[in-house]
C-alpha cells in the first residue's frame, strides 16, 4: 500500500495541470484522486468524490458495470483504443468523454489500482449526431421544403445553443425573412430589414462563414445590429443557388456563448449548402410544373379567345352530367349553344381581323357576366358552348340573356365602323331524373339555337 500512496502521489504531481480529466482509484473502483480538470468537468467538489465509487460519475449505471467487467477490474487488459462513454455532471446534465485506463499493478507488490483518463469529446459527438440528424431531415420523404427548413433551423438552435435560427432572402440591400425560429414567435415570414442592420452584413461581405461567441468583445462591438437587437452571439452561412449569392442560414443569441468550433463553422456551412440546393432543386420543380402547367393550358385552350376549347368542354359537360347522376349537386344543370348572327357577313365586309375581335369580345362579355363556376368554350367556329352547373334553367336563363343583350349593344368598331353583333343562343336543362348523354344534350341546345334563327335572330329560346 506504501508503494501504492507513493505512485499515485507522484502521477498527482505530473498530472495535475494536465487538461485531461485524470482520475485514480483504489481496485474496488473508489476515487482516491482527481485533478483539477476533472474537478471541473463533473462540478463536484473534490471531497465529495473522494472515496466514493466511480458509478457516480456515470450517466447509466449499467455502463458502469459493463466497465468495470471490461476494462476495470484486475483481469482486464489494457486497451489501446479509447471508448466514448456519457457521464453526469453535478447539475443533472451530461458529457462524452473518451476514456483510456485500467488496471496498474506494482511491479513489486500486490498493490492494485485504477487509472482514467478521459477527455471531453462532446462537442465532436453531438457534431456527430446533428450530421446524422441533418442527413434524416433532407433525405426525408414526408417533409415539404419550408418544414425541413423548420427542421433544419430547430436542428441548428439546438445544437449551438442560440435560440434564434433565420432563413433569409437578401435582395440587394433588404434582407427578408424566408422562414425563422425564435422563441417567441416574433420573426414572420417575409419580415424586412437592412442587410446593413443585421449581422448577415458580414457574411455577404465575407463570401464565407461569420461567428462571433461574444459580440461585445469582438471588432463588430459597434454594428448597428448589436446596437439595435443587443444579439451577443452569432454564426451564419452564405446560402448559394445555382452559382449566385441567394441569402443566408444563420443563429443567433442575446447572451455570449463559448467560441465556436471548426465543426460548428463547417455544419452551418453543410446546412446553408443544403439549403442552396434545396432551393435550385424547388426552383427547377417550379419551373417544371408551369411549364406542364402551361402545356396544360395550351391544351384546352383557344388560341384566339382565350376561352376553354372543345375538347376540354366535352370533359367539363361529362363530370357535370356524373355529379348530377350521383346527387352531389342540387339543380339541374344547364347547357346553351351561342351562335353569331350573320358572321359570315362580318367576315366579308370587314375581314377575318374583325371577326376574331367579335369572338374575342364574346370572352370579355362573359368574365363579367358569368359565374365562376360557369364555363364558357369556344365550341366551333363562331359557336359557343356555356355550361351552366347547379343552376336553375330560370337562373341560368337571365344570365344567357344578359350575355346576349350586352352583346348587342356593345359598341365594337373596326376601322371606324362599328360590326353589327348579335346572338343565337339555345339553352336546355338536364335534370337529376334525365338520363340523356352529352350528345343528346348539346342536340337538344343546338334545336333551341336553331329555333332562335328561324324566330329572327339575336334571341334566346329554351328546350
Amino acid at each position: 500500500m506504501q508503494n501504492f500512496e507513493m505512485i499515485q502521489k507522484l502521477l498527482s504531481q505530473m498530472l495535475g495541470q494536465i487538461d485531461d480529466i485524470i482520475l485514480f482509484a483504489d481496485d474496488q473502483r473508489r476515487i482516491t484522486y482527481m485533478n483539477d480538470s476533472a474537478v471541473k468537468a463533473f462540478g463536484f467538489p473534490r471531497e465529495e468524490l473522494i472515496g466514493q465509487q466511480t458509478r457516480l460519475l456515470y450517466a447509466n449505471s449499467d455502463e458502469f458495470v459493463h466497465q468495470g467487467e471490461e476494462r476495470f477490474s484486475k483481469d482486464a487488459k489494457p486497451e489501446s483504443e479509447g471508448k466514448v462513454i456519457r457521464y453526469r455532471r453535478s447539475n443533472g446534465t451530461f458529457f462524452y468523454g473518451e476514456t483510456i485506463g485500467g488496471p496498474i499493478k506494482g511491479p513489486d507488490s500486490d498493490d492494485l489500482f485504477m487509472f482514467g483518463l478521459i477527455r471531453d469529446v462532446s462537442r465532436r459527438v453531438t457534431a456527430e449526431h446533428m450530421l446524422q440528424k441533418l442527413h434524416t431531415i433532407t433525405s426525408s420523404r414526408n417533409l415539404g421544403f419550408d418544414e425541413r427548413i423548420d427542421e433544419l433551423l430547430k436542428l441548428g438552435c439546438s445544437h449551438f445553443g442560440l435560440p434564434i435560427g433565420i432563413f433569409s432572402r437578401i435582395e440587394g440591400g433588404n434582407y427578408v425573412v424566408q422562414r425563422a425560429c425564435h422563441p417567441e414567435d416574433l420573426l414572420e415570414p417575409g419580415l424586412s430589414f437592412s442587410l446593413s442592420d443585421t449581422y448577415c452584413d458580414h457574411v455577404y461581405k465575407a463570401d464565407c462563414v461569420q461567428a462571433f461567441h461574444h459580440v461585445a468583445s469582438s471588432e463588430i462591438r459597434n454594428h448597428p445590429c448589436y446596437a439595435n437587437f443587443n444579439l451577443e452571439a452569432y454564426i451564419g452561412a452564405p446560402v448559394i443557388v445555382d452559382g449566385e449569392r441567394y441569402g443566408t442560414f444563420n443563429f443567433s443569441s442575446p447572451d455570449p456563448v463559448p467560441p465556436f468550433t471548426a465543426q460548428d463553422i463547417e455544419l452551418v456551412r453543410l446546412i446553408a449548402l443544403w439549403a442552396g440546393h434545396e432551393v435550385a432543386r424547388a426552383n427547377d420543380i417550379n419551373a417544371l410544373q408551369e411549364a406542364h402547367q402551361a402545356l396544360e393550358n395550351i391544351a384546352i385552350t383557344d388560341p384566339l379567345t382565350g376561352l376553354y376549347n372543345r375538347r376540354h368542354a366535352q370533359q367539363v359537360l361529362d363530370d357535370n352530367i356524373a355529379a348530377l347522376a350521383t346527387a352531389e349537386v342540387d339543380h339541374p344543370l344547364c347547357v346553351a349553344l351561342l351562335d353569331f348572327d350573320h358572321f359570315k357577313k362580318i367576315n366579308d365586309k370587314h375581314g377575318h381581323d374583325a371577326g376574331d375581335l367579335a369572338l374575342q369580345h364574346l370572352s370579355v362579355l362573359a368574365e363579367e357576366i358569368l359565374l365562376p363556376g360557369d364555363t364558357l368554350a369556344r365550341w366551333g367556329g363562331e359557336e359557343f358552348l356555356a355550361i351552366l352547373p347547379n343552376s336553375l334553367l330560370s337562373d341560368s336563363a337571365t344570365r344567357i340573356n344578359l350575355l346576349r343583350q350586352r352583346m348587342k349593344e356593345s359598341v365594337v368598331e373596326y376601322e371606324g365602323q362599328r360590326l353589327p353583333l348579335s346572338l343565337s343562343i339555345g339553352l336546355t336543362c338536364l335534370e337529376s331524373d334525365d338520363s340523356a348523354t352529352r350528345e343528346q344534350l348539346i342536340a337538344r341546345a343546338d334545336k333551341a339555337m336553331y329555333a332562335a334563327k328561324e324566330a329572327g335572330r339575336n334571341c334566346l329560346k329554351m328546350l
